[in-house]
């Protein structure tokens, strides 16, 4: 008599058909081993297509911008916003105070109008270190001095900065491409009939070769 004569004819049925299932569930495993694989080789080709997209974009726009700044002027900041001249309307309010005969000399007066008509108010940039890439390079520029300004000076400063018309100002000719990196005004209270701001500025001027 053989072992298996001793197993219930129900429990043998049951064990039959579980071994007729094995071959299905280990094609089951297969198949969702595969899928997955699948799944994952698909999403690793959507990552390398979507970064390959993204760097043939970024190079585009980098041949772009070094194609539009290729004639960009290396001595820009210098010409068109260190020799600006700001608060004129109060300058020349002072200037026609301090020359009148009839008024006695005032030390506040001429204080004021030494430091807003000399290197005391002119915007002086600071160089700071030159990062070199493959087709551009970057330097800081940042104001040594915080400098006095009223509403349209800063219209004045930012159609130079960013190269567009902004009210009657016009951006210089031949600008680098400048990013401003940051920028703090503060209102100051003084005896004009406008507002007076002091502004600090740093800006990143990029040149491309």
């Amino acid at each position: 008599m053989t072992w298996w004569k001793e197993i219930p004819l129900s429990r043998l049925i049951l064990y039959m058909m579980a071994a007729g299932l094995l071959p299905v569930l280990f094609a089951l495993m297969h198949y969702f081993s595969v899928t997955s694989s699948l799944d994952t080789l698909e999403m690793q080709v959507l990552d390398v297509t979507q970064m390959a997209y993204t760097r043939e974009k970024q190079q585009a726009v980098n041949m772009a911008a070094r194609q539009y700044f290729k004639e960009a002027d290396r001595f820009y900041i210098d010409k068109y916003l260190e020799s600006l001249s700001f608060l004129e309307p109060e300058v020349a309010s002072l200037q026609k105070i301090a020359s009148n005969p009839a008024y006695p000399e005032d030390e506040i007066i001429k204080k004021r109008l030494d430091l807003l008509s000399g290197p005391g108010n002119a915007m002086v940039f600071s160089e700071g270190v030159v990062q070199s890439y493959p087709f551009f390079k970057e330097t800081t520029e940042t104001l040594v001095h915080s400098i006095e300004v009223n509403v349209d000076d800063i219209q004045k400063i930012l159609s130079k900065i960013e190269g567009i018309q902004i009210g009657h100002y016009a951006p210089g000719p031949n600008r680098p491409q400048l990013i401003v990196l940051d920028i703090k005004l503060d209102k100051k209270r003084v005896n004009t009939k406008n507002e007076v701001f002091t502004l600090n500025l740093k800006l990143l001027k990029r040149e491309y070769s």
